[in-house]
């Protein structure tokens, strides 16, 4: 492996074989102590971790904290026993996103859609029967068809028949310093071409930092909060998306 970057030397692996390494970009590699000059990426056989396995902080390090396999003896840098997140800005799927739009406003509109899918996901999980995607956006798709920036899906069972999907929030997120109204009326349009028969969806626009949600019904939206914005309005937020999931929208 080429050494472009500074090498940090975690420490030896049990058997004395492998030694770990750790670049700058915080990517682990292993470097055999039997043929030094061969290194690689994976992780070497039976040195793989298990669920089973336990951890203790090493105290080798003055710079940095790292814990240790201790059936292994391989390392990490993150903790492998995190205190449970308060909110979803302690998630490590949204604080990195969260960070880059506040310290780059002028980010691409697809790195802000990666800020709302993560805390999408936060509230929808897999486990409540619910899908988060992040969708194509109106220009990129074929034949100019127009699609919202990101859906909440959710699955149902009809009485002994097989699963099926239904737009259970739609979202339009756009990047900092655009047009909230035309937002809205992109998401007007999305929520008026829901195939459910009421045709009544949750709607939220996302406009940089600032989210605000609606209830749409045949494409008519009406407010259900202000803007809110995503890192000092989170307990305000965090009860709207409670709101959405306790109180699903009929279908007829």
């Amino acid at each position: 492996m080429a050494n472009a970057s500074p090498q940090y030397d975690l420490g030896i692996l049990v058997g004395n074989r492998w030694k770990q390494w750790v670049n700058s970009f915080g990517q682990d590699y292993y470097q055999d102590l039997q043929n030094p000059t061969y290194t690689q990426c994976d992780v070497p056989p039976g040195y793989e971790d298990s669920p089973q396995d336990t951890w203790s902080i090493d105290t080798s390090k003055t710079t940095w904290q790292q814990w240790r396999n201790n059936r292994t003896g391989r390392f990490r840098l993150d903790n492998p026993y995190p205190p449970p997140p308060q909110t979803y800005l302690d998630l490590d799927t949204v604080k990195p996103h969260l960070q880059l739009v506040e310290r780059t406003p002028e980010s691409r509109e697809s790195l802000y859609r990666r800020l709302i899918v993560g805390v999408l996901r936060h509230f929808f999980k897999e486990h409540e029967r619910f899908q988060v995607f992040q969708e194509e956006s109106l220009g990129e798709t074929e034949d100019d068809e127009s699609r919202v920036d990101a859906a909440v899906l959710k699955i149902l069972s009809r009485p002994g028949g097989s699963p099926y999907a239904y737009d259970y929030c739609l979202v339009e997120s756009k990047k900092a310093g655009k047009s909230w109204t035309a937002a809205e009326d992109h998401l007007s349009r999305h929520c008026g071409g829901v195939t459910i028969d009421s045709k009544k969806v949750y709607g939220i626009v996302h406009v940089g930092m600032e989210i605000q949600f609606f209830r749409g019904d045949h494409g008519v939206l009406t407010q259900m909060s202000g803007r809110l914005h995503l890192r000092t309005d989170v307990a305000h937020i965090t009860a709207m998306f409670e709101y959405l999931k306790r109180y699903p929208l009929s279908f007829q």
